[in-house]
């Protein structure tokens, strides 16, 4: 306890140390036309871009639960810096980040969490361009938050993931045909309670490897306006053998979409697909099953100050309650400027999520409520409160919960 102890005091100290040391600059340089926009640091051919968050937060139901509610005041440090290289059209970048959060009073809450992102984008005519994608995490559930899964876990859910991805194209931007060919692998392994109190396997379960190929293809019928055609294919591969009272879950997802991309058009910009999906799991004693889904994101600028995102979507995903689930996804965000250095950001969002594979029907209901306020105090510091609210509704009553959480947070970036 008291290395944890002293752990948190260090963290934070070095927090409050770096989060002055970046807003120093800002003090002595006063560049309207930059306010508010980190330019970085020049290192040889690299930008350097160091940024840190400093949040303190106030949560009612930290264990998400329907009653016996556990609160808690949680400080939240996450300092990253971010390297990003040029040459000619290519564009190069990486980024290394951690996140600490310390609970007052519930140290067994405590996480840390990291991981490292690179990116590189190659153009190599009018015509090409390839960008590749690897990551790796080092992340945490916090307890309760995953449905069915944590019961009698002393700690968070830890994990490590590691992915790779990457997107080729081909067509020019103002061609008649284009065509983008994506594929990618994920592995995620959990790192505690492997095992449950009998020996049979726990989080074990949720090991798995994920295999994505896709491709689209879009046909211009305006000249802001796209047609596409969408295939995409991931299979789901668990590394958990089945054992007494345990099926695998091993599938194939399958989706072939349809749908319109537009730019610009009455101050809009926007997609929207519609199609179907299939999930064809590889033992024959689960129920495959097949849908309409569809994704649709659409951004309205009424003002140059003002802006809208909406968000619709429906289709199938992974799940810790019974064999999979299909959701469906509604949300609206509105990003105003009240000043040039005020501004605010409210978002709503339903989640409706129908277990799949249960003798017993479950559907869970979650609706969110955030509110973020946000004041650039120099050109590299930024201040700010919010406020989230989260309410989900289930006919198990035991998945259900209402939470509020407040905080306050200073972000300084160069």
């Amino acid at each position: 306890m008291k290395k944890n102890k002293r752990l948190d005091t260090n963290l934070m100290s070095a927090a409050i140390a770096s989060l002055f040391a970046l807003s120093l600059p800002a003090i002595a340089q006063d560049k309207p036309a930059e306010f508010g926009k980190p330019t970085g640091v020049p290192w040889g051919p690299v930008t350097v871009y160091p940024e840190a968050d400093l949040t303190f937060k106030s949560n009612d139901n930290i264990y998400s639960r329907p009653s016996n509610t556990k609160s808690a005041n949680i400080t939240v440090l996450a300092p990253k810096v971010k390297l990003e290289a040029k040459t000619g059209p290519h564009t190069f970048d990486a980024t290394y980040r951690v996140e600490h959060g310390s609970y007052s009073g519930v140290s067994s809450a405590n996480y840390t969490d990291q991981g490292l992102t690179g990116n590189a984008m190659w153009v190599f005519s009018g015509r090409s361009g390839l960008k590749l994608t690897a990551e790796y995490l080092q992340g945490h559930d916090d307890q309760g938050a995953t449905p069915g899964t944590g019961a009698g876990h002393a700690n968070p859910d830890k994990w490590h993931q590691t992915s790779f991805g990457g997107v080729a194209g081909y067509g020019a931007e103002g061609a008649q045909g284009r065509i983008e060919v994506e594929a990618g692998l994920i592995n995620k392994r959990f790192d505690n309670f492997l095992l449950d109190n009998a020996g049979n396997p726990d989080n074990a379960k949720r090991d798995r490897d994920d295999a994505k190929l896709g491709a689209t293809f879009f046909w211009r019928i305006m000249p802001k306006t796209q047609l596409l055609f969408q295939a995409i294919q991931t299979k789901y591969d668990y590394k958990q053998a089945s054992f007494a009272g345990w099926t695998t879950l091993d599938s194939t997802d399958r989706k072939y979409l349809v749908g319109v991309t537009w730019e610009a058009a009455a101050k809009t910009t926007g997609i929207f697909k519609i199609g179907r999906f299939k999930k064809d799991f590889d033992d024959a004693s689960l129920s495959d099953y097949s849908a309409t889904g569809w994704e649709g994101i659409v951004k309205w600028s009424p003002l140059t100050y003002s802006n809208f995102d909406f968000l619709v979507a429906k289709g199938p995903s992974e799940a810790t309650v019974g064999t999979s689930s299909i959701d469906s996804r509604y949300g609206a965000t509105w990003n105003h400027a009240w000043s040039s250095r005020f501004s605010s950001v409210l978002a709503y969002s339903n989640l409706k999520t129908e277990y799949q594979g249960l003798a017993v029907a479950q559907t869970d209901k979650t609706d969110t409520v955030g509110l973020k306020l946000n004041y650039q105090w120099t050109r590299n510091v930024k201040i700010g409160a919010g406020y989230d609210w989260t309410d989900k509704t289930s006919n198990n009553p035991t998945m259900e919960y209402k939470r509020n959480i407040y905080s306050v947070f200073l972000n300084a970036a160069i």
